[in-house]
């Protein structure tokens, strides 16, 4: 079939497909998988292996990978803090031998179901970001460390990749294949810091004068490399992530991922589409005890691991609930992994497709997972009570009898706000579900709360009838509204303020009771037009305005972490 009439039908179908997917708000990969079955042998047979789309397909990894690796910065691994890194290896770990005991249980030999155990623990960074930003809970304590392990899985792929190639290049025995490892991971990092410290600095600034020559820099940078590698010996996966790692340090490197989404997901399509396409009635019907188990194991053994990982180490049961729901399904890299070890000749075709249906059975059902979350908490919250049991609230040694005032949650903006009524000496008691921020609390000698704001039973517990003024810096619309409601109920008089990111949400929380609520869109408006009346065209007013407002940013990046406190 010519080229462009099997593209022309290829993305036709895709498009047709996609759009009833998001019709059912389903990521979009759902509906390449599914376009590349129906243009697949079970279906239409436009697709067949060996056909220049899968050729397309993988430059779409390349691409993809490029990109995760722009945001991989080695500082990474400290900005996502001791639960995200915790957590992160801890999930790893334990899917791994469990996903391991279950290939070998199934029959399937040590490589194979090595394999899957390690390529099922890999979770989608791309739809569980997509999710979290729709939901706007991206900023919130569990969409902030569910950010963090994902990224911690991204940077253990980096080292699988590298260690698979590593080992397919090697037979000289398990002590040569270790020192060949060690020089490939020493080499490769001396390389990449060289190349992201002294050449690109240089080099991309040049570059950066032009969009177009930025473009066409990043796009050979990411193709060369992925091209080189492979040439040594490597894996073009592994050379296409580590020229998004060298070029993470760039200040241009936001620039040079936007610039190449659009390209990537053209070819990422007919990735996933080539994928599809190796599912078959067959491979369905040989490996379907497998698929069902694995499935189950992903969309309920992940959640459980993670929440008990965070449970351990201290926090809220809906927040371990929340972050579980984001790995209860496979990610790219998963497919991209098993790929990889089908070309090595690792592991066999078929697999590959059984893996795919799995992709796309965990993809389906965890979207519903996280865009329902506390619906589904509300359903299930009885029996998780009763395997975990309740949430331990944590007093400080300093408490106050009658607060002033109570503040609900203290990262970032709170920080600030606990500063200025100490300042004022107004006495007030701290609510939070972070329990690294109640420890910091607790050494900064300040009242406070372990507990979550949308918990009826812990609110009862507080002495809410007599303060005076409640104030919730928590962005989530749900919380806020349970929160004030009660509030309002058990305390008519009381001042409440609280924050939401859109309108609706804002008229939403007055008529629940809500004194004033803080719209940042709309607050920046007005606080631009009073600089403007203030400063007119006087630089000097806005460099001194710029100065206190740098001084305040310390709160947003350092939370509670001020000398003020």
């Amino acid at each position: 079939m010519p080229i462009f009439l099997q593209l022309s039908a290829i993305l036709g179908i895709a498009l047709a497909v996609s759009f009833i997917v998001k019709q059912l708000r389903q990521p979009l990969v759902i509906g390449y998988i599914i376009t590349g079955i129906i243009v697949g042998p079970m279906f239409l047979g436009l697709v067949r292996p060996g056909d220049t789309i899968e050729s397309f397909g993988q430059i779409g990894v390349a691409l993809l990978l490029f990109i995760v690796g722009l945001g991989l910065k080695p500082e990474i691994i400290k900005e996502v803090g001791r639960t995200s890194v915790v957590t992160g290896l801890g999930q790893i770990i334990f899917t791994a031998v469990i996903g391991f005991a279950i290939g070998v249980a199934l029959h399937y030999d040590v490589i194979t179901a090595l394999y899957l155990a390690i390529a099922f623990t890999f979770s989608s960074t791309i739809i569980v970001l997509q999710l979290l930003y729709s939901k706007d809970e991206q900023d919130t304590l569990y969409g902030r460390v569910a950010i963090g392990f994902l990224l911690v899985q991204d940077f253990v792929a980096l080292l699988l990749f590298l260690f698979l190639t590593s080992a397919s290049a090697n037979d000289s025995g398990i002590y040569g294949f270790f020192a060949a490892m060690s020089f490939k991971v020493l080499a490769i990092g001396l390389a990449v810091y060289l190349l992201s410290r002294e050449l690109v600095p240089r080099i991309d600034m040049a570059f950066a004068r032009s969009r177009e020559v930025l473009f066409l820099f990043a796009l050979t940078s990411a193709l060369s490399l992925a091209t080189l590698f492979e040439a040594l010996g490597f894996s073009f996966q592994l050379g296409a992530l580590s020229a998004g790692v060298i070029l993470s340090s760039s200040p241009y490197q936001r620039e040079i991922a936007a610039r190449l989404a659009t390209l990537r997901d053209f070819f990422l399509i007919m990735f996933f589409v080539i994928l599809g396409a190796s599912v078959s009635l067959d491979i369905i019907q040989n490996f379907w005890p497998a698929i069902i188990i694995f499935s189950l194991f992903i969309l309920i053994g992940n959640p459980l691991i993670v929440i008990i990982l965070m449970r351990h180490l201290g926090y809220t049961l809906e927040t371990s609930f929340f972050a579980g729901l984001t790995v209860a399904q496979i990610s790219e890299f998963s497919l991209i992994l098993l790929a990889l070890g089908v070309s090595l000749k690792h592991i066999a075709a078929p697999v590959m497709g059984a893996a795919t249906v799995v992709g796309l059975i965990t993809i389906f059902f965890s979207s519903y997972f996280i865009i329902n979350n506390r619906r589904l908490l509300r359903l299930i919250e009885p029996l998780l009570r009763r395997i975990f049991g309740v949430d331990k609230n944590q007093v400080a040694t300093i408490t106050t009898e009658q607060p002033q005032v109570i503040l609900f949650g203290c990262h970032r903006l709170g920080g600030g706000i606990v500063a200025t009524l100490k300042e004022r000496e107004i006495s007030l008691l701290v609510i939070d579900h972070d329990p690294d921020v109640v420890q910091e609390l607790e050494t900064a000698h300040t009242s406070c709360l372990f507990g979550s704001a949308d918990d009826i039973n812990f609110l009862e517990t507080l002495p809410v009838s007599q303060c005076q003024t409640f104030i919730s810096t928590i962005p989530e619309e749900d919380v806020n509204f349970v929160l004030v409601e009660y509030l309002r109920r058990r305390n008519p008089t009381a001042i409440i303020l609280c924050i939401s990111n859109h309108h609706h949400q804002a008229s939403s929380l007055y008529t629940a009771g809500a004194t004033y609520v803080i719209v940042p869109p709309y607050l920046g408006r007005r606080y631009l037009i009073e600089l403007l009346r203030e400063h007119g065209l006087n630089k000097q007013g806005y460099l001194a305005e710029r100065e206190l407002h740098e001084r305040e940013l310390g709160y947003m990046q350092n939370g509670i972490n001020s000398s003020v406190l």
